[in-house]
């Protein structure tokens, strides 16, 4: 055998070893979100369990897709906000990405892409920790108080009875633009 056709050969057969190296395989935690992935608790006793449309209280719930057997939890940009919204109080475009009155949120900062994980109950905002950026989730997350200029993304959802699922894309680029 030739010197190209055995590195060749040796590349392919090590390439492909590389790929059922379920190590490696893993890596598929930090792929986008996609049609068709359920959405399961981030965190806590619950994390990688499904969440239950009936489960989605005013606060958001933090939750990761996950497609077949793997959680897409490996980047921030997976990182998404279930919450209840007033159905009566849907704009069109939340309508368009709502499922009924079930929201998710990108929960990537659109100022620095810090993770948005604060609640203020009485005001029901969510907030970014790192430089107190407020969004209005029950307004399509427009932003209440900056620094940040635009609203948290929206990704597109359908529930049903038992599960939440994706079903399109986000309505805007996740985090911040990139500087430029």
């Amino acid at each position: 055998m030739k010197r190209r056709s055995f590195l060749i050969a040796s590349s392919s057969l090590g390439a492909a070893r590389w790929l059922d190296d379920p190590a490696h395989a893993a890596r598929g935690d930090r792929s986008k979100p996609e049609v068709g992935d359920l959405l399961v608790y981030a965190f806590g006793e619950k994390a990688g369990q499904i969440i239950r449309p009936t489960e989605v209280t005013s606060e958001p719930t933090m939750a990761f897709p996950k497609g077949g057997d793997v959680v897409r939890s490996g980047s921030l940009h997976n990182q998404l906000m279930v919450v209840r919204v007033d159905e009566e109080a849907l704009t069109s475009r939340m309508a368009r990405y709502a499922s009924g009155p079930i929201a998710v949120y990108s929960a990537s900062c659109t100022h620095t892409g810090c993770e948005v994980n604060g609640w203020l109950d009485e005001e029901q905002l969510v907030v970014c920790p790192c430089h107190g950026s407020r969004f209005d989730l029950n307004n399509a997350a427009k932003v209440v108080l900056g620094p940040a200029m635009k609203p948290l993304a929206m990704l597109m959802i359908e529930a049903d009875e038992e599960v939440i699922r994706i079903a399109g894309r986000f309505s805007r680029r996740i985090g911040p633009e990139p500087l430029g």
